[in-house]
């Protein structure tokens, strides 16, 4: 998971702009078991806005397979990913709390939580095939219309 480690101080001075593909490494890492597949191409860009802090944007979009709420049967979702976490550099690190974390000067952090975290949250409520799609032996079995 190393190409998820950036350098705090090369943040702190520098713009900078990279493509990042995430499949299913990132899940397995997490001990995610119910995803089956994932292929997301994200661009991870940072600016600083101030001399103690910097900002990290996430973008991009990809597929993620996962059981359909409904059927139980696997289903391709195509999702758009945005987020954004805020750097600060001060005395005492603080871990990442879902929107900003706190580094030392020549800290390197990961950001593989900031980036599963983001493509969880751009999963729908409902995770499901499209009307009609489902599994109709599944359907028929969950809502006791089968002989």
């Amino acid at each position: 998971m190393k190409r998820y480690v950036i350098d705090a101080q090369t943040v702190q001075q520098n713009d900078f702009e990279f493509e990042l593909q995430v499949g299913m490494e990132l899940f397995e890492a997490m001990e995610i078991t119910d995803i089956s597949g994932a292929d997301f191409k994200l661009t991870v860009s940072g600016h600083k806005e101030a001399h103690n802090r910097s900002v990290i944007e996430l973008s991009g979009e990809g597929t993620m397979v996962m059981p359909c709420d409904r059927c139980l049967d696997d289903v391709t979702l195509q999702l758009d990913v945005e987020a954004e976490m805020t750097l600060l550099f001060g005395d005492q690190a603080k871990a990442f709390d879902g929107v900003e974390v706190t580094l030392q000067r020549g800290d390197e952090f990961s950001i593989a939580q900031f980036v599963y975290d983001s493509i969880m949250l751009a999963l729908p409520m409902i995770c499901a095939h499209k009307e009609g799609e489902c599994d109709p032996d599944m359907v028929a079995r969950i809502s006791g219309t089968m002989e």
